[in-house]
């Protein structure tokens, strides 16, 4: 009896969600945050961060190569010898802090680029649903729920073409 209930619920539940979800849509959002202008220059932008941290991190691990063969050389005497590994520590320590700090300011920047880019195409989503009078709009890229869409169900280029506005 309790079987035979939850199949018609299902069934009803079933019927009643694809009656009234039939206009859908879906947008590429990787598509849409690769190719458009705002997401080419939050790009840009991190490549430029990130560029930034990998020559400070090259001045650093040349002082260190540096250092290392000072102290290869037997001209120094034990004071000398002593300073060079102090400011060789320090200068590692350096170099370990910089990765820190330029690991969390990229994934922060992204962070705060993705969430942007996410909100301004939700909103933008959300203008062409009202306007095509569609009930669902889904997200496909390379994390999504969506396995398969018909093209004809892709507003990916208009949602990008609005974001390029």
């Amino acid at each position: 009896m309790i079987k035979k209930f939850l199949a018609v619920l299902t069934l009803l539940f079933v019927a009643f969600g694809y009656s009234n979800a039939t206009n859908v849509a879906y947008v590429d959002m990787e598509k849409v945050m690769n190719q458009s202008a705002k997401g080419r220059k939050y790009k840009a932008g991190l490549d430029a961060k990130l560029k930034y941290y990998q020559n400070k991190a090259k001045e650093l691990q040349n002082k260190i190569a540096s250092l290392q063969s000072q102290l290869n050389s037997s001209a120094l005497n034990q004071k000398a010898k002593e300073d060079k590994m102090k400011e060789l520590r320090e200068t590692a320590r350096q170099l370990q802090n910089l990765e820190i700090q330029a690991n969390e300011e990229l994934a922060k920047m992204k962070a705060e680029a993705e969430k942007k880019m996410v909100s301004d195409i939700k909103a933008i989503a959300q203008k062409i649903a009202k306007d095509k009078n569609l009930d669902l709009i889904l997200y496909g890229g390379l994390i999504s729920g969506v396995l398969y869409a018909d093209k004809k169900l892709d507003i990916t280029d208009e949602v990008l073409k609005e974001y390029n506005k």
